[in-house]
Order: C-alpha cells, then sequence, then structure tokens
C-alpha cells in the first residue's frame, strides 16, 4: 500500500497553531497537565518559538519533579541541558533536578492522582488477548453506569435517565456497528445540558475536554485501532506524542476501555474526552481515508 502523501507545509504549519491553542487552553484550566506542557514544548519547537519551548518544558521538568517521576525526569533533563547554560531559568530547574535525582533513591513517592491511576507503561499485546479485546461487544453496561452516575449526581432526572437508558439498550441491539454512547444519545436527543455534563465528567475524572475538530490524524495514528472498534467502543486515536499517543474518548469512567486500548496499541496513552459530535466527524474522515487507501491497494510489485 504506498504511503499517504504528507500535507502541505503551511498545512501542517496551521494543524500546529491548532493544536497549540488547545493545549493553550487545557493548562489555564488544568496548569500541571503534563501531557498538555509536553505537547506544548515539542509543539512550539515546530514553529521556530524556541523561546515558549524552553518555557514549557522547564514548567514540565517542575511538574515531574513535584510528582517524582524519575523515569521521565531524567528523559526532560536530556532536553533541558541544552538551555541551562544560557537561561537561569533552566540552569535553576537543570539544579532542582540534580537534588531531586540524588535522592530520588530515598524520598517517599507522592501518590498518584485518581485519573492517572490508568495511566501505565503497556507491554504489547498477546495475539490471542488482542483478538479478544477486538471482538467486544459495545459497552452497554459501562455506558448504562455512566447515565446513572449522571443521575445520581443530578446532571439528569428521572425522565432524562430514563429515556438514555432506553435509547442505550436499543442501540445495543443494532445489527451492525454504532457507537453505544451517553454522550451521542445526549447529543441526538438536543439535550441542552450536554455541555455541563461534559464539565463534570471532565471534572470528575481528571480528564480535559477536547476539541478534535483542531487535530488532523496522522496515519500512524489512527491504524493503531481497529475501524469496527473505534466505533463501537467510543474510541479513537487521533495524534502521537513520541512513543505515547493521544486519545478521544466519550465516556471517561469507562477504565477497562482504557486498559484495552493500551493493551491493543502497545503504547503509553493519554486521554481526553471528545464531544460526540467531533468524535462522529473525524472517524467519518478516518473511515474515508481507509476506503480510499484500499480502492489504490498495494503497490506493484517491481
Amino acid at each position: 500500500m504506498p504511503p499517504e502523501k504528507e500535507a502541505p507545509a503551511e498545512d501542517r504549519e496551521n494543524q500546529v497553531w491548532s493544536a497549540i491553542a488547545v493545549f493553550e487552553q487545557i493548562v489555564q484550566t488544568i496548569p500541571d497537565d503534563r501531557v498538555s506542557l509536553e505537547a506544548l514544548s515539542h509543539a512550539y519547537e515546530q514553529v521556530g518559538d524556541h523561546t515558549r519551548a524552553r518555557e514549557y518544558l522547564i514548567r514540565l521538568a517542575n511538574v515531574l519533579v513535584d510528582e517524582s517521576d524519575r523515569e521521565a525526569v531524567e528523559t526532560v533533563q536530556e532536553r533541558l541541558k541544552r538551555f541551562a547554560g544560557t537561561d537561569e531559568s533552566a540552569a535553576e530547574t537543570e539544579l532542582r533536578i540534580e537534588q531531586f535525582l540524588s535522592t530520588a533513591g530515598v524520598a517517599a513517592p507522592v501518590p498518584a492522582a485518581p485519573a492517572a491511576a490508568a495511566v501505565r507503561t503497556p507491554q504489547p499485546a498477546d495475539p490471542q488477548v488482542a483478538a479478544e479485546i477486538q471482538k467486544r461487544a459495545a459497552p452497554v453496561a459501562a455506558e448504562l453506569s455512566f447515565a446513572w452516575n449522571l443521575f445520581q449526581a443530578g446532571e439528569l432526572d428521572q425522565e432524562e435517565y430514563a429515556a438514555v437508558a432506553q435509547d442505550l439498550t436499543e442501540l445495543s441491539a443494532a445489527d451492525k456497528p454504532v457507537t453505544v454512547s451517553v454522550m451521542h444519545v445526549l447529543h441526538d436527543r438536543g439535550s441542552r445540558r450536554i455541555e455541563r455534563i461534559m464539565l463534570y465528567a471532565s471534572r470528575t475524572c481528571g480528564v480535559a475536554i477536547l476539541p478534535l475538530s483542531s487535530f488532523d490524524p496522522p496515519r500512524d495514528a489512527y491504524t493503531l485501532l481497529p475501524l469496527d472498534f473505534m466505533v463501537r467502543q467510543g474510541v479513537v486515536v487521533f495524534e502521537l506524542l513520541g512513543r505515547d499517543a493521544l486519545v478521544g474518548i466519550l465516556n471517561p469512567y469507562n477504565l477497562e476501555l482504557r486498559r484495552d486500548v493500551e493493551t491493543l496499541t502497545g503504547r503509553r496513552c493519554h486521554f481526553y474526552l471528545a464531544p460526540p459530535g467531533e468524535f462522529d466527524t473525524l472517524l467519518e474522515t478516518i473511515r474515508n481515508r481507509l476506503a480510499a487507501a484500499a480502492e489504490v491497494g498495494p503497490a506493484p510489485t517491481p
């Protein structure tokens, strides 16, 4: 199969600036979000703003030291060293890193935040395990639990909860892959509560809301998961950050799905809450690209 054509440099730069705007909004709300800080550091390097890239790298390094993440600190230290000789803030952070690393072996670990509990370094998936995960049915039980949580919290009234539960049950009986999702049901019903509910889910799960329309996913990202799996489970890999994957999900409470995604991708994943309409648009884009690639077929043998 021939490789996809790369986007023109101008288009790619516009995409980077769109991503910067999104991650800037996230760090305004969650100043210590390490994924956003790292993404901003790399993104500003791509557009040639090395001052901002350095500033976010320094912020990231301090967050990692505060979280006592020795492995991540060592990785960032290598990038920071090139600034330490010419920038006072970088030099101060470099000194703090050295002090942390010299005592990290005896320092008491900082407890991980609840939302980080599902984040781990996955191992490559066993083929049989991967096949079983890919065949999982739509997560109707997890979605009904999500709806119940919203009802218990007063985010849905009794009538709305009953209607959402009925729609989820009917969707789960569909004879083709469909996304069984509380967010989709609320979106399709034109619920005026959906933005508030997304904010509630974001806050309680510690998962930032991310507008997927700001991203143009590379093929290496969106082909990490089968299309049918993404549709059924309400999940999409939309960007890569080094070896890590950035993932949009519709149900941030579904921790089993997060583990499954990491198992299938074989990567450390960072999850974001995706608006349902933008999720559908992105999946349709991916579906069209996969169909176009299939029509072209494999490259001829010389």
